[in-house]
This record gives C-alpha cells, structure tokens and sequence, in this order.
C-alpha cells in the first residue's frame, strides 16, 4: 500500500516466498491472487485447541470457498460498494474466507465437508420451523418472513454464497446439518 496523487493505493513488492500458501502452488498459476489471513489462521489454532483439551465444535458461517483465489477484499458503506482505499475506517471491510485454511490452521480436529447455508439450514429443518411460525402471519408481516427465509436458503441469494464449516473432535460425529 502506498500514495499516489496522495490517495491510498495498492502497489507490488518484490516477489516473497511465503511458507504459509506453499501448498497452493499445485494449484495456481503467475499472476494468480491468493489471499491469507494470519489472524483468521490463529483464531482457528486456538478453537481446534480448546476443542482437542475439552471437547465441543465450533460452526463457521461466511462467505468464500474450500480455496479462495482471486481478490476477494471488499468494501461496503452505506449499503453499497466502494473502494477499499476510498474511505479508510468509514467502511466495512471483508474477504471470502478459505476454509481450507482455516481447518489445517485447527488440526488435529476433524473439519466437515464444505455446506452450502441453505443445505444446512434445510437440514436443520429451517422451512418447517419458517412454516411454522408464518401461522398467523398475514401481509407485510408474511411477505417479510418469507423473504426472510428466502434470502437465507435459496441458491440465488445467501444460500449459496455462505459455506458452513464445523470443527470438531477428531474420531467424533459431525454437528447435525454437516457430513464428515
């Protein structure tokens, strides 16, 4: 990072070997982004930790992939994007998260296979429940909770684009709603 015109901008360094993303060399090629989060990374040592001392699992909800590549980092103000230089702390930043990494980051729990949210908020029984509690609903009050379930589960919306990832003992059961 650094100024140009005196605005914030990203630049290049000199190309560094980084221990930490030697293992998706297999699977990127020159000119290929591919981002890491050393605190994302120590989060995650430490959970898989505390659940190899005591017991327990921790579920991981987010955007991203088993293998993030690209630029993922984003900036959201206002409920719009912007540029992530544009308006240091004024915005909300993000990136995709990789789960990958975050399960070799936790080992030696077991991690669970990559689920869609919809998937596993289906499994959890999501639309009963939404049925449920739409009795008695009429109005904005039901079109508002059906969208609500909606943006959660369908493919076009959060369904898809949030992954759930559970952490938990190795040898043990997934939580429900996960496979192994």
């Amino acid at each position: 990072m650094g100024l140009r015109d005196d605005a914030l901008c990203l630049g290049l360094s000199d190309p560094t070997p980084l221990p930490q993303l030697a293992h998706r060399l297999e699977d990127t090629a020159e000119g290929d982004i591919v981002e890491f989060s050393p605190a994302a990374q120590a989060i995650a040592a430490r959970i898989g930790e505390r659940i190899t001392a005591r017991g327990g699992a921790a579920i991981i909800a987010d955007y991203g992939d088993w293998r993030s590549l690209g630029d993922t980092l984003q900036a959201v103000r206002g409920h719009e994007f912007t540029d992530p230089l544009a308006n240091p702390g004024g915005a909300d930043l993000t990136a995709h998260v990789d789960f990958e990494a975050l399960a070799r980051a936790a080992l030696p729990c077991a991690a669970s296979r990559l689920t869609p949210q919809g998937v596993f908020l289906e499994r959890l029984g999501i639309t009963r429940r939404a049925q449920v509690l739409a009795q008695g609903l009429t109005g904005a009050a039901l079109e508002a909770h059906v969208a609500a379930h909606r943006r959660l589960t369908h493919p076009s919306e959060m369904g898809t684009l949030f992954k759930v990832m559970a952490l938990f003992p190795a040898g043990a059961a997934p939580p429900p709603g996960l496979d192994a």
